[in-house]
């Protein structure tokens, strides 16, 4: 065997280790980035910036249930350089403060609100995925003074669908949930039911989230896993039901009069139809499908999402 050969393969040795030692451990704050706290609608709030482009117009982002701040990284990467970017860890989620009994469907667009004014944002472009699509959707049609603009991606834009406060997902009315795999999340259950998700091993939702997103970046899987071990979620009916009325969207579309973008995920032609019929309503915005994705299109087609999106932010750019 020639030197270049064991060169070679002493290369694909250390890279393979190197990429086995990056899968057991949780990722850290990506570099040049930082994290910080407030203090608004009653909580403590954690976030996470970018690095800071101070002057360039100041992007707020939301993510959905069981994500964190953090969850937005490899969409960030892409856009960070033209934008000053905040991402919010929300109540119940990361690093910020639990849920409690006193909550409401409004307190998740409050605490959005609180942190806006709490970190002296001027009309700042909102961005949300998912129930943080409907926490920023909410948030334009009841201050519409506050946002330049509001982006919204795959939010539900039908009715709720019915949900049993307290109950695992899986459970039958008469039973108790089956045995679960590890790595497999509930957005909604039994305390005992959220905290064993935490005690998951980070290899375990690593796997998981491989094996249910193939078109994800691992940097994605890396923080979605992370993620799921920080989630401490509703934890009694009323705090579900908190969570579960910030989704209940009613006639918010036909109030937000800032510009808008829904993106939604692929779907079949009846669906799309629906679509664009609820979203006809807005005043001053558009809907784009995105072709191959699922609900987390920032994920599986991120170039596709980049590409709507600077389409977008640039028409803002220059309409002033």
């Amino acid at each position: 065997m020639n030197l270049r050969v064991i060169r070679l393969l002493i290369a694909v040795a250390c890279a393979w280790l190197a990429s086995a030692a990056l899968a057991a451990s949780a990722p850290g704050v990506p570099e040049g980035w930082s994290d910080g706290f407030v203090y608004a609608n009653g909580i403590r709030i954690h976030y996470y910036r970018a690095v800071p482009r101070p002057g360039k117009p100041v992007i707020v982002m939301v993510h959905g249930v069981t994500d964190n701040g953090l969850s937005w990284t490899t969409l960030t990467e892409e856009l960070q350089a033209s934008y000053d970017i905040y991402m919010l860890d929300a109540r119940g989620h990361g690093l910020s403060d639990p849920f409690t009994d006193a909550d409401t469907g409004d307190t998740l667009v409050k605490d959005v609100v609180g942190f806006m004014r709490a970190m002296s944002f001027d009309k700042p472009i909102l961005m949300g995925h998912s129930m943080g699509a409907a926490t920023v959707m909410r948030l334009g049609a009841e201050y519409p003074d506050l946002p330049r603009a509001v982006i919204m991606l795959d939010p539900l834009l039908g009715r709720l669908p019915a949900g049993v406060p307290g109950r695992p997902a899986g459970a039958s009315a008469g039973g108790a949930a089956p045995a679960r795999r590890p790595g497999s999340v509930s957005m909604f259950g039994t305390p005992e039911t959220l905290v064993a998700q935490n005690n998951d091993s980070f290899e375990d939702l690593l796997a998981a989230c491989g094996r249910q997103n193939r078109m994800w970046d691992p940097t994605d899987c890396q923080y979605w896993a992370l993620s799921k071990k920080q989630y401490h979620g509703p934890y009694s009916a009323a705090q579900m039901q908190a969570m579960r009325g910030t989704m209940a969207i009613e006639d918010a579309l036909a109030r937000i009069t800032a510009p808008a973008l829904i993106l939604k995920a692929d779907a079949p032609p009846e669906v799309r139809e629906a679509n664009l019929r609820a979203a006809s309503v807005m005043r001053n915005g558009k809907l784009v499908h995105v072709d191959g994705s699922g609900h987390n299109l920032h994920h599986d087609k991120r170039a596709r999402t980049v590409e709507l999106l600077t389409e977008f932010l640039g028409r803002l750019q220059t309409s002033g």
